[in-house]
C-alpha cells in the first residue's frame, strides 16, 4: 500500500483517493452540463405549449428536470449515448420562465433557463409581448437535423390521409398537448396538420417569413373554407360584416386545435365578444336607451330561442354576418324585429 507523508505521519494513499472522489461526487453539476437549443431566449408562442429541445454536454448527467411556466417539473431519465432530448411544457399566458436542471444520480446541478411569452390576442394584457421578445420558429431543415435520430422529420406521406394511429404522425410526439382540451378540431385530432400548416405566411404573417416550413397562412380563412366550403358564399353575400370575418381571421375567435368552449372559441362566447365590445360589458345594453338600464340581460339566463342554451351575444347577433343591421339574426330593417325570436306575439 502506498503512503503520503505529512507532519502528523503517513496517510494511506487509498484514503486520499477515496476522499478525492467523494469531493468530486459532491460537486454540483455546472450549467454547462446542458444547452437549451429551443426555445430561443425571449421568444413568443401563440399556443399554450412550449417545445423544449436540450443537448446534454456532460456524460455524468443521468436525469434532467423540465420546469414549466407554472413551476411544474417533469423528469426524464437519460439513455446511454443519447444527447438530444425534447419535451412539451405547458405555458401560462404572459411571461414564462422555463428551466432545465441536470441531475447526476441524486445530485442536483445548476439549472439553465429561457424566457417565453405566451401571446393571446383576445386576452387583455397578453395581446403584445414586451420589448425584446420575438417570434422564433423551429421547423427549418438545419434545426430539424437534431431530431432525426428519434423522429421522422418529414411531412405525412400524403395529405388528406388520416394516420391509423395518432402516434404515427410526425407531429404527435412534440405537439400532442395541443389537442388535450375538452373539444378538439377534426383536422387537429386526426393529425392532418399540413392541411393548414402549409408554409405560406399570408398577408398578416410577416413576422414568420422564412422561419418555418410549417407556418400557417394568416389570414387563415381560405384554409378553413377548404373544409367549410358550403358557408363561404353564404357569409359573403350578407349585408352586415363582422371585422374578423371580413379580414379572414377565423382563428382570432376560434382555436383551430382544441378548446374547452363550444364551437372551439378561445373564451366563453359572452367574454369573447366583450373583449372587443367592452362598452357592452354591462350585460344590459339591450333597449337600455329606452327603458331602465337593468331591463334586459345579455347573459346568465336561458335563451328562449335556443332551448338548452344560455343567453349570450350570439343569441341575437350572428358573428359571421347578417342580412339585418348590427349583425342581428333578422332580415328586418329595425333592431326590434329580432325580438320576435323570443317574444312571440
Amino acid at each position: 500500500m502506498g503512503f503520503l507523508s505529512s507532519k502528523r505521519g503517513k496517510i494511506p494513499l487509498v484514503s486520499v483517493v477515496t476522499l478525492f472522489f467523494l469531493i468530486i461526487g459532491s460537486t454540483p453539476l455546472a450549467a454547462s452540463s446542458l444547452e437549451i437549443i429551443r426555445p430561443a431566449v425571449k421568444s413568443i408562442v401563440d399556443e399554450s405549449e412550449i417545445s423544449v429541445v436540450v443537448k446534454i454536454t456532460d456524460p455524468s448527467v443521468t436525469k434532467i428536470g423540465f420546469t414549466d411556466g407554472e413551476g411544474v417539473e417533469v423528469f426524464r431519465d437519460l439513455k446511454a449515448g443519447k444527447r438530444i432530448y425534447c419535451q412539451s411544457l405547458k405555458a401560462k399566458m404572459g411571461e414564462n420562465r422555463i428551466s432545465v436542471t441536470p441531475y447526476a444520480n441524486n445530485e442536483k446541478g445548476e439549472s439553465k433557463s429561457a424566457s417565453v411569452f405566451y401571446r393571446a390576442e383576445v386576452f387583455a394584457g397578453f395581446q403584445e409581448a414586451p420589448s425584446g421578445y420575438k417570434k422564433v420558429s423551429f421547423h427549418m431543415d438545419k434545426e430539424e437535423q437534431l431530431c432525426k435520430t428519434c423522429h421522422k422529420m418529414i411531412q405525412s406521406a400524403a395529405q388528406h390521409v388520416v394516420p391509423d394511429n395518432p402516434e404515427d404522425s410526425t407531429c404527435f410526439q412534440c405537439h400532442k398537448n395541443l389537442v388535450n382540451r375538452a373539444k378538439a378540431h377534426a383536422p387537429s385530432v386526426n393529425w392532418l396538420c399540413t392541411e393548414c400548416h402549409t408554409g405560406q405566411e399570408g398577408e398578416y404573417g410577416n413576422e414568420e417569413t422564412g422561419q418555418s416550413k410549417y407556418a400557417a397562412p394568416n389570414p387563415i380563412m381560405e384554409r378553413c373554407f377548404s373544409c367549410h366550403e358550403n358557408i363561404k358564399a353564404i357569409w359573403f353575400a350578407r349585408k352586415s360584416e363582422h371585422g374578423p370575418v371580413r379580414d379572414g381571421r377565423c382563428n382570432r375567435c376560434h382555436n383551430p386545435h382544441s378548446s374547452n368552449e363550444i364551437f372551439f372559441t378561445r373564451k366563453p362566447i359572452w367574454d369573447l365578444c366583450t373583449t372587443c365590445h367592452s362598452e357592452k360589458a354591462s350585460g344590459v345594453h339591450v333597449i337600455s336607451s329606452f327603458v331602465r338600464a337593468s331591463s334586459h340581460p345579455t347573459r346568465g339566463k336561458p335563451d328562449p330561442a335556443r332551448p338548452g342554451r344560455e343567453l349570450v351575444c350570439s343569441g341575437c347577433h350572428d358573428p359571421h354576418g347578417s342580412e339585418g343591421i348590427y349583425l342581428l339574426r333578422t332580415k328586418g330593417k329595425t333592431a326590434f324585429s329580432v325580438c320576435n325570436r323570443c317574444h312571440q306575439k
